[in-house]
């Protein structure tokens, strides 16, 4: 009984290192049956918890690749944060990677700020694969409170103050950097 016991705990720890090692990807082909993407939940009071404490991520005055205008973003100067980088020689970025570039006025609760999340498993099959588009404002305490979320902005929604646009359509035109724009966080630069 115990022999039975040993191979059926390490039968569980060997199927959930499958499951784990299938998730973990970051292409389309992440969508196989028992992927679960990464879900930054949102607590109830309406906070992003998987983006707590991004003022102490890393951090650099975001710069758009390629001469990409950000004025969608927000006026004046930017910093982009993000919570893991990626390893070294990566083509993509892991999943549970998150973007947020916040503009810098002085009064922090009324920076504008916007993020990208690395879902995985297929989300967002149709544009920007894999990440989900976040606005968010900033709670004065390295907190963030959601405004809205999804593969696309809600209809009638504003993007970082401004009428939303298709965020796919931009950020697909980097698809070589993983659907990322910003100066610091071309894959290259890992």
């Amino acid at each position: 009984m115990k022999v039975r016991a040993v191979f059926a705990g390490r039968f569980v720890v060997a199927a959930l290192a499958v499951e784990a090692a299938g998730c973990n990807g970051s292409d389309a082909a992440d969508a196989d049956a028992g992927c679960v993407p990464f879900d930054p939940q949102v607590n109830a009071s309406n906070q992003v918890t998987a983006f707590d404490n991004f003022c102490n991520w890393t951090s650099a005055p975001a710069t758009n690749s390629e001469d990409a205008g950000d004025g969608i973003h927000a006026p004046g100067p930017l910093t982009v944060y993000w919570n893991n980088s990626p390893p070294h020689g990566s083509s993509t970025f892991p999943m549970g990677t998150i973007i947020i570039k916040e503009s810098q006025q002085a009064d922090v609760t009324t920076r504008t700020a916007f993020a990208m999340v690395k879902r995985g498993c297929g989300f967002n099959a149709d544009g920007a694969q894999n990440w989900e588009w976040f606005s968010v404002a900033d709670n004065g305490n390295c907190t963030m409170t959601l405004l809205w979320r999804g593969a696309f902005a809600p209809v009638g929604e504003t993007y970082s103050g401004k009428p939303a646009g298709d965020c796919n359509s931009c950020h697909g035109m980097v698809v070589d950097n993983d659907y990322v724009w910003d100066t610091a966080l071309q894959l290259s630069n890992f």
